[in-house]
């Protein structure tokens, strides 16, 4: 478990660096478009209070963008935590079936249970479609059902079993939700619109110190751009299969739970 986290660490860490190396290619881009406006004398704006409000527009806009999406990065960061421990809570639960009645096999129930947890994972991670895990589900709520069965009217149980395999399915649905929706396109393009103006404005105004424009220029393209690439980025925090996306919700404990259940279904095989 150690190596695989420290491979999701390290693949995270080289994703951070891929993103910040794009950004510092495009602000170097922008810096350069200002050299040569200067060199070929292309200044033609001169600042006044509406390039001011340009530039406050353009940060409401980005500012409104970061917040929206911020908050559903703090729900998504819920959800691996929430799959675990309905996941484990319902392991648990079909395990102590045998306290009520000694004579019930629980092995088959337990292994489908694990399995489900195993597919859970790899969809999380992009690397099992929505079809096959749903098709996991379904062979897990039979096996949950036929669980109920073998406790013979203790009703308390059964409902606890039902409840914890309809919180699984509103996970992977709201999941599933977050990943195919974008927050408020049309506030994306405004925002995207508003930094390219504000970096073509940058560019043609007309400045006493080449030395100073290329430094501000530098600093403001570089945090307009890496902020519009970080808004990007959030907004699906399910992203593991995209080389772009370096901002994620930790699988950590989903993970962990996915182990112990493993175990547990493999020490109920044992004789």
């Amino acid at each position: 478990m150690s190596t695989s986290l420290l491979n999701v660490s390290r693949t995270s860490h080289r994703r951070r660096l891929r993103l910040l190396a794009r950004v510092m290619v495009i602000v170097l881009g922008i810096a350069l478009l200002k050299l040569l406006a200067h060199q070929f004398g292309l200044e033609v704006i001169t600042v006044n209070p509406l390039f001011s409000a340009l530039v406050a527009s353009t940060v409401f806009l980005l500012g409104f963008l970061l917040n929206g999406v911020l908050s559903d990065f703090k729900e998504s960061e819920k959800l691996p935590g929430e799959l675990a421990s309905a996941l484990e809570a319902l392991s648990l639960e079909i395990r102590g079936i045998p306290a009520h009645h000694p004579d019930a096999e629980v092995g088959v129930h337990l292994e489908a249970v694990a399995d489900l947890s195993q597919g859970l994972l790899a969809w999380v991670r992009q690397r099992l479609s929505t079809a096959d895990l749903m098709h996991l589900y379904h062979r897990c709520h039979a096996a949950a059902v036929g669980a109920a069965v073998l406790l013979r009217g203790e009703s308390t149980l059964q409902g606890r079993m039902m409840q914890e395999m309809a919180a699984i399915l509103r996970c992977i649905n709201r999941i599933e939700t977050i990943r195919e929706t974008s927050f408020v396109p049309l506030v994306y393009w405004l925002a995207y619109a508003g930094a390219a103006l504000l970096c073509g404005g940058l560019v043609l105004m007309r400045s006493d110190s080449i030395r100073e424009s290329i430094f501000f220029i530098f600093v403001i393209a570089f945090l307009l751009i890496f902020l519009l690439n970080l808004i990007s980025d959030i907004d699906n925090p399910f992203g593991f299969s995209d080389p772009d996306s370096a901002e994620d919700v930790s699988l950590v404990v989903l993970s962990s739970a996915v182990a112990r259940l493993q175990l547990l279904a493999a020490a109920d095989r044992l004789p």
